[in-house]
């Protein structure tokens, strides 16, 4: 399935950004682009507007499935954008882009049904994670026939509110565990063994193992074998996105 996307943004890069991450398979997009969309080909960009007038005008023409929509635009506001269309029950999904960090903005955003809420600078994984969110409810409405409970619990993320609090075994703390966690965030596309994690967070090599298999255990990281220069085989631990 395509899901037509219409982007409401006033800074040309950013702008731009979203869309190469939606559309481009590689190339002009930048490898690093390229690397991190797993969604190639199932969005369309039919619009890109960067202020409200222009947005206005778009909508009118255009019914999209999902709408990217900054809050502060040069001439007015998004969320008075987005007011106008649930006025109209447009029935297009909304997220809102922007730098606003105050909780009365949310709390509106909320209240007009935002489906999402980005705050800049965008990360790509994070926006990756609310396509990922998009996608399963269009999927849902598409399937359904009748609304069921197990439907209502995935829309709302019951499921996920009621899953058990996994337990960290011995040997294994918190603040540690999220140090190795991030390491990988940040280095998405590399793969690391026990030694080159422990130089990377500071622990010793056989500490560094011990939470980088409790990871893989928690399938939160995939392995595979290297081999040194002397022929040794090494595991080398990668994040699984």
């Amino acid at each position: 399935m395509t899901y037509s996307v219409i982007i409401i943004e006033d800074e040309v890069e950013v702008a731009q950004l979203i869309a190469q991450y939606l559309l481009l398979p590689g190339g002009a997009a930048g490898s690093q682009i390229a690397k991190q969309s797993l969604r190639q080909a199932q969005y369309q960009v039919v619009g890109i507007a960067g202020n409200l007038s222009t947005a206005t005008a778009l909508l009118q023409a255009i019914e999209a499935d999902l709408i990217l929509l900054d809050i502060h635009l040069p001439d007015g506001n998004g969320l008075d954008l987005l007011s106008d269309l649930r006025r109209r029950e447009i029935k297009s999904e909304v997220m809102l882009l922007t730098a606003a960090k105050e909780v009365e903005t949310l709390e509106k955003a909320m209240q007009l049904g935002a489906c999402d809420f980005l705050v800049k600078p965008l990360m790509l994984n994070r926006l990756d994670q609310a396509l990922a969110r998009f996608e399963t409810r269009q999927q849902c409405f598409s399937d359904a026939n009748e609304v069921t409970q197990s439907m209502v619990d995935s829309l709302f993320g019951s499921k996920e509110q009621t899953k058990p609090t996994v337990r960290l075994p011995k040997g294994v703390d918190q603040l540690t565990l999220q140090k190795i966690h991030d390491a990988f965030v940040q280095h998405d596309a590399c793969a690391f063994t026990a030694q080159q994690m422990g130089d990377l967070v500071g622990v010793s090599r056989s500490t560094a193992r011990r939470y980088l298999e409790f990871l893989l255990e928690s399938e939160k990281l995939s392995a595979d074998q290297s081999y040194g220069s002397i022929g040794r085989p090494e595991r080398c631990y990668k994040i699984i996105n």
